[in-house]
């Protein structure tokens, strides 16, 4: 018995000592919170930890939301007291990615870069290294890979992306931290985990690493396929027989992105790269059943795939460019919010952001803008935010969150043509029609000099934010 103890005992000490623990790093950043509700204000600043891993080239892999947003951040190895400054290279907040540089290149004395491996499947062993809250050490948890499939990341919750679920334990703090396989190779960098459960978290696979880390080999970040062109499943039958289809492939094109013009509404998606695509949108991949947009998400921004579609019950090829397409209303990561005070009524872009904080959703505003959605001539929404700072000239009028649609008669294209037409108008009046059926008029001449009446009430700087 004691021999059978030693011999546990010792593989247990020999596997422990092959860990990479010399390639996982502590990471220190100081990031900011931007007010989108009172988007003047100074932001607020809080201090994270995470964890990162060393990769080649001298370059740190780690999660986005440990460091987006920050002004400092700085890495700390395993048993040395130093804290070494770093700076965010490069961003993906698609996919919650970063690399970090040093310029002190003696940080890398007695370490080594970690190789990525695309080769995981389900039930393989894994094991997650980093730093969790509640401890200075390297703390590894061991788990096996329960899932691969599509979900979206916590960081980016209006995309979905492939995703592998562990059993490996996984807390605040490991974010960044490499997960690796019995070779210790990195199959992926922990990002999230479910609160409602144990043991339930998730990696952004080491094929999405690949893909942003050949992004950026040309020193800049394109970033992930995005599109606003909306697909249906099939599963009635009678949808099937209407559309010609005899068999359980194909997905509907319900509505189209002005920029994908290679596509009609109605069109049926048969294949993707010579991949069958099944009514439910999946197609065979080397991690099982995927979302069809696997073979989009693996391209980088440029590339082109091959559709082939009925369109008119007549079968077609349709080269189609991998492309990004922004939403009418953005989500911003690290962006300062932008805003504009005329005779006391505040302005900004429409974003995500600003409609998390009233507690609204952006469905909701998109179905009121469903059919100006996309167009050549509206490229992103102004709204009067829920604040005004009252003064003689905006008597009568009440905040509150309105659509701007025309000013004097001109559509609004985006931000800074709404703030243009209003500094460089020469009429008597500035008329302000919203969506919602309300308008506001102010007299040009005192609603540009009621600003400095105004800032001195309320000690603002500056009357906008336009960058």
């Amino acid at each position: 018995m004691k021999k059978l103890l030693l011999i546990l005992t010792l593989s247990i000490l020999s596997f422990a000592s092959s860990l990479p623990i010399n390639s996982v790093v502590k990471i220190f950043s100081t990031v900011t919170e931007q007010n989108y509700l009172e988007p003047w204000e100074n932001p607020k600043f809080y201090d994270v930890t995470g964890s990162g891993v060393i990769i080649k080239d001298n370059r740190i892999l780690t999660s986005a939301h440990v460091v987006s947003g920050s002004n400092f951040v700085q890495v700390q190895k395993e048993n040395d007291s130093k804290k070494y400054d770093v700076t965010v290279k490069y961003i993906s907040n698609d996919v919650d990615l970063a690399v970090l540089e040093i310029n002190d290149k003696t940080f890398f004395a007695n370490t080594k870069a970690l190789e990525i491996s695309e080769d995981v499947k389900i039930k393989d062993s894994v094991t997650a290294i980093g730093y969790p809250i509640g401890g200075n050490t390297i703390s590894t948890t061991n788990g096996i890979v329960s899932r691969i499939e599509y979900k979206s990341y916590s960081w980016n919750p209006w995309a979905n992306y492939l995703t592998i679920q562990i059993d490996a334990a996984i807390n605040s703090g490991n974010s960044g931290g490499a997960v690796i396989n019995k070779d210790n190779k990195i199959v992926g960098i922990a990002m999230m985990k479910l609160t409602h459960a144990d043991n339930i978290g998730y990696i952004v696979p080491s094929v999405v690493i690949n893909t942003f880390l050949n992004d950026i080999k040309d020193n800049k970040v394109d970033g992930f396929s995005s599109t606003q062109t909306i697909v249906s499943y099939i599963e009635n039958q009678d949808m099937k027989d209407y559309l010609g289809l005899h068999d359980d492939l194909g997905i509907l094109i319900a509505r189209v992105d002005i920029e994908d013009i290679e596509l009609q509404e109605s069109d049926v998606l048969i294949s993707i790269n010579g991949k069958k695509i099944s009514n439910d949108g999946k197609i065979d991949s080397k991690y099982g059943k995927v979302s069809f947009n696997y073979e989009l998400d693996n391209k980088q921004i440029g590339d082109t795939v091959k559709y082939e579609i009925i369109r008119n019950k007549k079968k077609i090829d349709v080269n189609y460019k991998v492309k990004i397409s922004k939403p009418l209303i953005p989500y911003e990561f690290q962006s300062k919010p932008k805003y504009f005070v005329l005779g006391g009524l505040t302005f900004a872009p429409l974003t995500t952001n600003y409609l998390i904080k009233l507690g609204a959703r952006a469905s909701d505003i998109d179905t009121m803008l469903y059919k100006d959605k996309k167009t050549n001539e509206i490229t992103q929404r102004v709204v009067w935010l829920q604040k005004i700072f009252p003064n003689k000239i905006n008597r009568g009028y009440y905040s509150n969150t309105y659509i701007v649609t025309k000013v004097n008669g001109i559509t609004i294209k985006d931000f800074n043509h709404f703030v243009n037409i209003i500094d460089t108008t020469k009429d008597e009046y500035i008329v302000i029609d919203f969506i919602e059926s309300k308008k506001v008029i102010l007299k040009t001449k005192e609603a540009r000099e009621s600003f400095e009446q105004i800032k001195n009430t309320y000690g603002l700087k500056s009357d906008r934010r336009l960058e």
